[in-house]
């Protein structure tokens, strides 16, 4: 009778950790599929045809590749285009990812096309083949304008942090090396790095960052930092920073930001109030992913008026 009685109590325990688990999941599931904007990830493929895994540099490599969405309604115009620069340290990551799929919905909607960039990474490419790949990538795009309906000279570049650095870093220094692209009339910066002298060293160094900029990191920090090519005649800017970020502290947005301001440039900073690093995930509320994306459609709109 004893023995029934400790397996009643550890059946009912089991069941109370069953149940509560199974809440969970609901929850979770009811916010990702019913609370935040732009989601399921079906979402995007219902709103786009899809050209994917278009090699743009002549090679073979998987990591130089991009995908295109096009409104499915849009048909032979001639669309202005988003290109979107995937983050992840410089290390991993892909073109086809959560945040690409949660916000490139506002875009399509807005009858404007996205391309979605592959390019090589660490450690087995090293730096610069990322700024490479995608100066590569964005002169495929300007050559086969014509041939895939596209309107270059309403062009926004899109990163999040790893991301955001290569995109700013392609839309101000230009032009770059014998890449031949028109730089952008806009860019939207997610949490990207813009001056590697300040996390390369120091008590806490971002890793990532110095494997980015390799072993030669401290003569290679000014060139790899998108402030050291602020001009009067770059671009306008959107950053999104979230003010509990430890991966790239909001400062990194900051200080371009500011030098653009000083500069005579049209930018525009954003904090998100208690969010880290990462703009997707169950971490963040509905009421966050819409001021985010009310923020890129009010940018994009007196960008390129979409």
């Amino acid at each position: 009778m004893k023995f029934k009685r400790k397996f009643s109590r550890r059946t009912k325990l089991f069941a109370a950790i069953l149940f509560v688990a199974i809440v969970g999941s609901l929850g979770v599931l009811y916010w990702y599929f019913l609370k935040s904007p732009d989601i399921p990830a079906t979402k995007l493929q219902d709103l786009a045809a899809i050209t994917p895994d278009i090699h743009y540099c002549n090679t073979s490599n998987s990591g130089q590749t991009l995908d295109l969405y096009r409104p499915k309604d849009a048909h032979d115009a001639a669309l202005p285009l988003v290109v979107y620069v995937h983050g992840g340290g410089w290390r991993h990551g892909d073109k086809n990812n959560s945040l690409l799929k949660t916000y490139a919905p506002l875009f399509i909607k807005k009858n404007v096309a996205v391309a979605s960039i592959n390019y090589r990474l660490n450690p087995k490419a090293p730096y610069p083949d990322q700024n490479n790949d995608v100066a590569c990538a964005l002169t495929y795009l300007d050559t086969n304008a014509e041939r895939l309906h596209l309107d270059m000279k309403k062009t926004l570049y899109f990163g999040d942090s790893a991301g955001g650095q290569l995109a700013a870093f392609a839309a101000l220094a230009t032009p770059y090396k014998g890449y031949n692209y028109e730089a952008p009339v806009g860019v939207i910066d997610l949490y990207g790095v813009s001056d590697f002298s300040t996390i390369i060293d120091g008590a806490r160094p971002d890793l990532n960052a110095r494997r980015y900029v390799g072993s030669k990191y401290n003569k290679i920090t000014n060139a790899a930092s998108p402030t050291m090519y602020v001009t009067k005649k770059a671009p306008r800017f959107l950053f999104i920073h979230g003010t509990k970020d430890k991966v790239v502290p909001s400062s990194q947005s900051k200080v371009l930001f500011d030098q653009l301001i000083k500069m005579g440039i049209d930018a525009e900073s954003v904090t998100i109030t208690g969010a880290g690093h990462g703009f997707i995930g169950p971490e963040l509320s509905g009421d966050v992913y819409k001021k985010i994306q009310d923020d890129m459609a009010s940018f994009l709109k007196e960008t390129i008026g979409r």
